[in-house]
């Protein structure tokens, strides 16, 4: 079966005729891609940068222009070049047996129209907050509801998330994950350890969404309270995007800079080692759906202060068995949390142990299985030899 992936994610050439790109998506390609006899994948081309993972080598890579601008300005570039993406776009989708679409996003939702078009058999997955947040945006609801509306024989659909409940008829959960199984074996944390000074972390991408303003501001709470041993409390924060520059200003001018290092995109490998080092991952996230990062985390042994957006109480479980929930965007919860775990601590060697089991359970392995499993049956086809056929 050929298979063509229509995404907004930003790539970039390796210099030796690979492509990269960041997060979990790589991983999550490769679990697809190898499903596929034939892969093309659609994605925005930009310049090399740093970190990054390989794309499966097998896929031809089609480099789409970058939209200009973000949010409406963004919008209305895709709009002005409406005939070169469909131009592009039309020949691949025309021309594949699948069409996978990972929304929401403007780009794929384009593919997702000619997808419907064209008649193809479409693989969809939501990867935003299926139920509405405070930053669900006009077009997010028309996303989720042309999902509704396609819904049925020829389309396989998911939302990102979990339940006991389907999100809506005709559309599956699936937990989202970059965890491998041979990082399972291979990931060893040192699950006895107990810290001396409160190393924290933030791994994720650095845009208004995600809330780190206000782990920043819990930071400069804690420095300002003048407990000597809060006021030692480190950060790491690992990732990029576009509100880095100003986050890195608001630390300097709220005073806790020297407290915080800005490591950028990583490449997993090293994403690991520095949760391996840390102590606690903090995801103050706004909005998620299920968020990957806090399992990242759980494998590593590190537990998670977050919020309840994205299945976050589902995920830590109870107050200290896998982390702690605090109220998105309150600075003062994060800062209390945080400033009782470096005073009094935690049985480290528990609930870094209640971690580690809990992401065990959630593999990309898995998560390829879940979507092979669903696609043969909706469509009717063998999974012979790991390939849909």
């Amino acid at each position: 079966m050929k298979l063509c992936i229509v995404t907004f994610k930003e790539c970039w050439p390796d210099g030796n005729g690979g492509w990269l790109s960041y997060g979990g998506f790589p991983q999550q390609m490769h679990a697809i891609s190898s499903l596929f006899d034939d892969v093309r994948m659609l994605v925005v081309g930009v310049p090399p940068r740093q970190g990054g993972m390989p794309l499966p080598r097998r896929a031809l890579v089609v480099p789409l222009a970058r939209p200009v601008g973000a949010d409406g300005r963004r919008k209305l570039s895709v709009l002005s070049r409406l005939p070169y993406y469909l131009g592009r776009m039309l020949p691949h989708v025309s021309r594949a047996d699948v069409v996978h679409l990972p929304l929401p996003g403007d780009l794929p939702l384009l593919g997702l129209a000619l997808g419907a078009l064209c008649r193809k058999r479409m693989l969809v997955r939501y990867g935003g907050s299926w139920f509405p947040t405070s930053q669900s945006t006009f077009m997010n609801r028309v996303t989720r509801t042309c999902m509704r509306g396609l819904r049925g024989r020829r389309h396989v659909m998911f939302a990102t998330g979990a339940g006991d409940l389907p999100p809506a008829r005709g559309i599956e959960w699936l937990f989202a994950t970059a965890i491998s199984e041979t990082e399972v074996r291979t990931t060893q944390p040192d699950l006895d350890r107990i810290p001396s000074d409160l190393r924290l972390i933030y791994p994720g991408r650095l845009s208004p969404e995600k809330g780190v303003r206000y782990l920043i501001e819990a930071l400069a709470a804690l420095r300002a309270g003048g407990e000597p041993r809060a006021c030692r409390v480190s950060l790491t924060v690992v990732g990029d995007g576009p509100e880095r520059h100003a986050l890195e200003g608001l630390a300097q001018g709220l005073g806790c800079g020297p407290q915080i290092r800005f490591a950028g995109q990583l490449p997993r490998p090293q994403l690991l080692a520095e949760l391996l080092a840390s102590d606690v991952c903090v995801l103050p996230s706004l909005t998620e759906s299920f968020c990957k990062a806090r399992l990242d985390a759980m494998l590593c042994g590190v537990p998670t202060v977050t919020t309840p957006v994205g299945f976050g109480a589902e995920l830590v479980g109870q107050d200290g068995e896998r982390g702690w929930l605090v109220p998105s965007g309150d600075a003062r919860a994060i800062a209390h949390v945080v400033g009782r775990l470096a005073l009094d601590g935690t049985d480290w060697p528990a609930v870094r142990r209640r971690c580690r089991r809990f992401a065990e359970l959630f593999t990309i392995e898995r998560w390829r299985t879940q979507i092979a499993e669903a696609c043969a049956a909706q469509w009717g086809v063998r999974l012979e030899d790991g390939r849909l056929r």
